[in-house]
């Protein structure tokens, strides 16, 4: 099948293939159409309840834009909840970090929307890439994305993942209802210079209600990936998907390490049961379809997942301060910890280095989700200095979360990926 003419090359990678390998023959990803505003004022602001956009990409260059602060590279992964409908704490937020001298020089957001995208570009002085789409008679939704950049921002592209209607109509008639497997799910593509250094990043935001098509959605992102042009590359945002699980394992060996983290489905059962976490999901959030984890582990074999490389992997609570994944087990292990108390429920939260929060049961409390659906990857000559959870903010039901890389020159030390199964340093 001959590559239509618009597929045959595109920014920041290569020819893209008609079949992609380890898959069923399938239609690449499909580049939306980019446009580039001469300001802010000129972004049309949709008139729609959730003001998600017409499914262009939108560019926009803030002309008094704040330096970086370098140097390396440092990013943040953050789903914002319905376009940042706790608007106020969100600011605030960003505000705190900014005072800090912390707020992250490249932000990728999910679920948000052009109002929320323009203001937090203008309010701090960052450069903007943004997608998203409304849906409408012959058009899907697509649930907005953005860049916000600080570095310079060469080129961005917005490419929608296939997915035929059958194999849509199908998953809609497992799941019993249509939840949001009508949307169309997609990679947001950016091309920045740091520290003159090309690095191109994609921002995802890929399917929940059924592991199939959410393990298509990785597949096709790996194709993407594989045919990039620049050597360094950053994939973040919202899998909904536990990366933190990805092991064989058993049930009694989930028994014997009850205080160690948790890295298996078995594990997760027996830890968690099936909490309902505040996105609605029950149990491990897709990740149990082996289909998902293979497509994980050829992710990993290009781009390292960063907390398990990082020099430090750390978990930021509620009043600022910081602590460790190892210190969390230490203190789990230590057995002065009763265990469902409230002070157990948040150390297994930062052993698991979980990012969603959950509602309060009917006695009143939080219980621990032990899911990481956030998550950054990235290429071995980015170099993990850091990665972070942040649970200081209740501005979303997901925790942002952070990294910071040294850029080395293509052939420079560089880290290698995993062999097999990694762990958070």
């Amino acid at each position: 099948m001959k590559v239509p003419e618009l597929l045959e090359h595109l920014p920041g990678v290569g020819p893209l293939l008609t079949r992609l390998p380890g898959g069923p023959e399938e239609p690449p990803p499909r580049r939306e159409p980019t446009v580039t505003f001469p300001d802010f004022e000129a972004v049309p602001l949709p008139k729609t309840e959730r003001a998600l956009g017409d499914g262009r990409t939108f560019i926009v260059r803030h002309p008094d834009v704040r330096p970086p602060t370098g140097p390396g590279l440092t990013v943040m992964s953050y789903n914002i909840l319905l376009g940042g409908q706790r608007r106020q704490a969100l600011l605030d937020y960003f505000d705190h970090l900014e005072a800090q001298g912390r707020l992250p020089d490249v932000i990728g957001l999910q679920e948000a929307n052009v109002p929320i995208t323009v203001l937090l570009a203008r309010r701090y002085g960052f450069h903007m890439a943004y997608q998203g789409h409304d849906g409408g008679p012959g058009a899907r939704l697509v649930n907005g994305k953005a860049f916000l950049s600080r570095h310079p921002l060469v080129d961005a592209a917005h490419f929608t993942y296939s997915l035929s209607d059958a194999e849509r109509e199908a998953a809609i008639a497992r799941r019993g209802d249509p939840c949001e497997l009508p949307e169309d799910r997609g990679a947001l593509y950016v091309r920045l210079e740091v520290d003159g250094h090309p690095v191109v990043l994609f921002n995802v935001h890929h399917t929940l209600g059924d592991s199939g098509i959410n393990a298509r959605n990785l597949r096709q992102l790996n194709g993407l990936l594989r045919h990039r042009e620049v050597a360094h590359a950053v994939v973040l945002g919202d899998f909904n998907a536990n990366t933190a699980i990805k092991r064989g394992g058993s049930w009694l060996m989930a028994h014997l390490l009850t205080y160690d983290d948790t890295d298996t489905v078995e594990e997760y059962a027996v830890r968690y049961g099936e909490p309902h976490a505040s996105v609605g999901d029950r149990g491990v959030g897709n990740i149990a379809d082996p289909r998902l984890r293979h497509e994980l582990h050829v992710l990993e074999l290009e781009l390292p997942e960063t907390i398990a490389h990082a020099t430090l992997a750390q978990v930021r609570l509620a009043d600022g301060t910081t602590m460790t994944p190892k210190q969390a087990c230490s203190e789990l292990k230590s057995g002065k910890v009763p265990r469902g108390s409230e002070h157990w429920l948040r150390l297994q939260d930062v052993a698991d280095s979980a990012t969603l929060t959950s509602l309060p049961d009917e006695s009143g409390k939080v219980p621990a989700t032990g899911k990481r659906f956030d998550n950054i990857y990235a290429t071995p000559g980015l170099v993990p200095l850091l990665f972070e959870v942040d649970r200081s903010t209740e501005s979303s039901d997901h925790q942002p979360v952070i990294a910071h890389y040294t850029v080395c020159a293509p052939g420079a030390r560089e880290v290698k990926p995993p062999s097999g199964n990694s762990k958070p340093a």
